[in-house]
């Protein structure tokens, strides 16, 4: 395909180059069953030496099993000007085989047909030369599923748990606005109470004193919001793939090691955690985040 320049986001869908593609009769209800045993099933057909992902559909009374590897998906998709947060879904020419029973021209050189329910790509030589080609439209084509570009790259938050979370803070914001309403009822009263505790410690009435006062415990305030905001930090790089084996906090640093297994899950957490000014460095099987305080 050609380069080009997008300013939206768009859905891809990927021809056969870029996936292996199984369908099997399985006696299986669920499609996370199904997901369990797909790497079993591709022993056979995939290079080892490459980590692969895979989408699973009930198509018929059979099971549809694709493996894919989306760091080649990625960089394909980059090197011709498609930025990784310009894609929405990713879905796969397997699931246009009904709509691709007419073949289509995919370049000069090729075709993409359904042959016997999979779609293939093959030399256009192969074709009669009369025959007629249909035209390469799927706006109106109904695709379900697909997957997201951050879940198959084992993003820290998948995207059922971001529908989950955008729940929950819709619920808390609500709540919030309930308590500033609330709050709002009070603060009359509290400066009230204001007033009554200056008249009876004249002491702290003088402007300068409490500004001295306030000055004396400022560090100590700044300190405590940046250990709090630290913890948050080392929160976020937690997930299913990375694991807390000890959190260490002093005076003046934090300190924590995580254990992490995936190669991928361990280059996301040290990005991460180098944006946000933690020094990393690696831990045995994980990594060692600290920042001075």
């Amino acid at each position: 395909m050609d380069s080009v320049t997008l300013k939206n986001s768009v859905d891809i869908i990927l021809t056969p180059q870029f996936y292996t593609f199984l369908r099997e009769d399985l006696d299986l209800k669920f499609s996370y069953q199904a997901k369990q045993i797909a790497p079993s099933l591709f022993d056979d057909y995939l290079d080892r030496g490459k980590e692969y992902q895979y989408y699973v559909y009930k198509c018929g009374n059979q099971w549809c099993f694709i493996a894919y590897n989306i760091e080649e998906i990625d960089s394909f998709l980059e090197s011709k000007g498609i930025e990784k947060h310009r894609v929405s879904k990713i879905f796969f020419a397997q699931q246009l085989a009904d709509e691709l029973e007419d073949p289509i021209e995919l370049s000069s050189n090729s075709v993409l047909h359904t042959i016997d329910g999979i779609v293939t790509i093959f030399p256009k030589s192969l074709m009669p030369s009369d025959i007629e080609y249909a035209r390469a439209n799927f706006n109106k084509s109904k695709l379900k599923g697909g997957v997201t570009m951050g879940a198959s790259l084992n993003s820290f938050v998948s995207l059922k748990e971001t529908i989950i979370l955008s729940s929950l803070f819709f619920l808390l914001g609500s709540t919030f606005i309930f308590e500033g309403y609330r709050t709002k009822s009070s603060v009359e009263s509290d400066n009230e109470k204001l007033i009554e505790l200056l008249s009876e410690n004249s002491n702290f009435s003088n402007s300068r004193v409490r500004a001295s006062l306030l000055e004396q415990y400022k560090p100590i305030d700044t300190l405590e919001r940046q250990k709090r905001d630290s913890i948050q930090v080392i929160s976020k790089l937690l997930s299913a793939q990375s694991q807390l084996k000890s959190l260490t906090l002093k005076n003046n640093k934090i300190e924590a090691t995580l254990s992490i297994t995936d190669k991928m899950v361990t280059q996301q957490v040290k990005e991460h955690a180098e944006a946000k000014n933690f020094t990393v460095s690696s831990s045995g099987n994980g990594l060692n985040v600290e920042k001075k305080l």
